[in-house]
């Protein structure tokens, strides 16, 4: 009896030991062969890492290789988020946060951008002191997931110049991931917000590489499996003269503050300057003030409060009033005008009008009935002479025997109403060309009798007022047609792109965007005008005594503003030689009153730099040299 029951109580230990061992045997099967691959990637997870090498970006010259956007290695802290788990995990983040001198708001945000990337490291912060890391380092084991690593970070060792044309750097925004994550972009990746960072960034970019990594339980590198080298970008060179865009910025900033001083338009902070190779369109200043440093953009340290002083500044620092301003161009309009009347017939060469210089309607007064005192009426004028004077009857007469319409053909022609082909980020604007069918729709939903389309608006726009408006560079860009006598280049600032070696990858062909169609008798008489604008016309006192032996063609331009608008805009735009032009520069102050009072002396500033290394390239002395006017 005992030794059946010893036997029973032995199988069925047996039968428990075969069933466990069975049991056993299924889960090694489990988790080796069918479960096999997933665990042996979770351990490969902990064990090896990919570290990505940022390519380094594509640096911006200038056309003679004067750096205006670079690289410099700088320390880089990033963390593991699947590594942060736990009472481990706060205390990382606790001591991180406190070495860094980052809230612990931003340190979860850092890791809320790497949720979907749990073994690519986060950066946190870029630039991040050498004494800092030394700290880190002697702290290592209590900062597990935690890395520091060599990086390159943007520098722009111009500081504000030029700051609307290169651009800055930031964070890429989660709409800008989404759109480009196939393009190999992560949260933590920094790319071009405006200007020419964005709009050639994915030239600039380059290809990341990266290492395999195996590390120990600490995070600590143990060796290197394999190396995929980055892929450097590529440089772009502009058409930018770094020492005329430095002229440039500084003569708009000093005259705007001279006129200030001077008591009579307080209100002039913000300006333009453009100055174009008539040639080619290639852009060889491109100022708008005020303007911003895209170093204190692009530091993470400083990019908050930084960006929020620039938005509240009512001047609009951030805004690039060159492409995207938009303004009346005033009388700096009258040589369209001017060329369509003599091409259409309307007028001749030689004919002499007689400008009393009240509007056929007696509704406008010319600016010489309104001066403080009173001018003399302009009396007999000629197409030359009315450009030079100014003479706004003259052109109120030349507007109504062209009609709306034709003056809108002009306008067009000469590029007005859309953009001049400009690559650059953000676009530029179109600008208005106003006309019957413009005004019915704008106003369809106002009284019958604000739909109409009234002489006197013809004539506020053959002065440059009213509803036109125009952009800064459409202006340079109309002067430049002036000057080729027809030819207008599309504008330009990339000269070209090549790789970091030298080697050019493309080159910009200056390209004719559209050709304004004048006969030779118009373009002389137009131009001669022009010139007399200069030598004894309204832009006359701003050149007077110029040094050099040069011809210099010119428009003054002033843009009257409504009630309570402030002072007038100022405008002057011209070129030189007058016959054989090398450069236009188109001048614009806000609110700086009369054109040759405030806009006249910052084009004949930037034009006696220019002339000077021509005419004195040994120190000889301008005096020595037969001035103009």
């Amino acid at each position: 009896m005992d030794n059946k029951i010893r036997v029973e109580r032995a199988r069925a230990l047996g039968c428990c030991i075969i069933l466990i061992f069975a049991l056993l045997s299924c889960r090694l099967w489990y988790l080796q062969i069918v479960q096999g691959q997933k665990f042996a990637a979770l351990a490969d997870g902990n064990r090896i890492r990919w570290v990505r090498t940022l390519a380094p970006r594509g640096r911006i010259f200038d056309r003679n290789g004067a750096p205006l956007a670079t690289n410099r290695a700088s320390f880089t802290v990033s963390l593991l988020p699947g590594s942060l788990d736990g009472e481990m995990g706060e205390q990382v983040l606790t001591r991180l946060s406190e070495l860094l001198g980052l809230t612990r708001e931003e340190m979860q945000e850092a890791i809320r951008k790497g949720i979907s990337y749990p073994y690519e490291p986060i950066r946190v912060m870029q630039d991040v002191p050498a004494k800092t890391v030394v700290v880190m380092e002697e702290q290592r084991y209590q900062l597990p997931g935690v890395i520091v690593e060599m990086e390159e970070v943007r520098e722009y060792p111009q500081g504000s110049l030029a700051s609307h044309i290169v651009g800055y750097m930031a964070p890429i925004s989660p709409s800008l991931l989404s759109a480009w994550s196939e393009l190999g972009y992560y949260s933590s990746d920094y790319v071009g917000m405006t200007g020419l960072e964005r709009l050639y960034e994915h030239v600039l970019r380059g290809e990341d590489g990266g290492n395999q990594v195996e590390v120990s339980a600490l995070n600590r590198p143990v060796q290197v499996l394999d190396v995929v080298p980055p892929v450097p970008g590529n440089d772009l060179v502009l058409t930018l003269d770094k020492d005329l865009q430095e002229l440039a910025e500084r003569i708009l900033v000093e005259q705007l503050a001279e006129v200030r001083a001077a008591g009579k338009y307080t209100d002039t902070y913000c300006g333009v300057v453009i100055v174009l190779d008539p040639k080619t369109g290639g852009i060889l200043a491109m100022a708008s003030i005020p303007g911003y440093d895209p170093n204190r953009l692009s530091d993470a340290g400083q990019r908050g409060a930084y960006y929020t002083e620039l938005s509240r500044n009512k001047h609009r620092p951030l805004f690039n009033r060159a492409v995207q301003g938009l303004y009346s161009p005033g009388s700096a309009f009258k040589p369209i005008v001017s060329i369509a009347a003599l091409e259409e017939g309307k007028t001749t060469v030689g004919e002499v009008f007689y400008a009393d210089d009240i509007c056929p309607f007696g509704l406008k007064r010319c600016w010489t009935l309104r001066n403080s005192p009173p001018l003399p009426a302009h009396g007999n004028v000629t197409v030359r002479s009315a450009l030079a004077e100014s003479c706004n009857d003259y052109f109120w007469e030349m507007s109504l025997r062209l009609g709306i319409e034709s003056l809108a053909e002009y306008a067009r022609k000469a590029g007005f109403g859309s953009p001049t082909g400009l690559a650059m980020y953000p676009s530029e604007e179109a600008g208005l060309v106003p006309d019957p069918e413009w005004k019915r729709q704008r106003f369809a939903r106002q009284p019958r009798s604000e739909q109409l389309w009234y002489p006197v608006e013809t004539m506020d726009m053959a002065i440059g007022q009213g509803f036109l408006l125009v952009t800064p560079l459409q202006m340079a860009a109309f002067y430049m047609g002036l000057a080729n006598r027809g030819p207008i280049y599309v504008p330009y600032l990339v000269d070209r792109i090549q790789r970091p070696t030298g080697e050019v990858v493309e080159e910009t062909v200056p390209q004719v965007a559209r050709v304004l169609e004048a006969s030779p008798q118009t373009w002389n008489a137009v131009i001669d005008g022009l010139v007399e604008v200069v030598t004894s016309g309204t832009g006359a006192s701003a050149f007077r005594g110029f040094p050099y032996p040069v011809r210099i063609a010119g428009k003054t331009g002033s843009v009257q503003l409504g009630p309570g608008q402030g002072d007038a805009h100022s405008w002057f735009c011209g070129f030189a030689p007058a016959d054989d032009p090398e450069i236009v520069v188109v001048a614009f102050a806000e609110h700086g009153g009369g054109g040759a009072t405030t806009s006249g002396p910052i084009v004949r500033k930037i034009m006696e730099e220019y002339f000077k290394k021509q005419f004195e390239p040994a120190g000889e002395a301008a005096q020595d040299l037969e001035p103009i006017g």
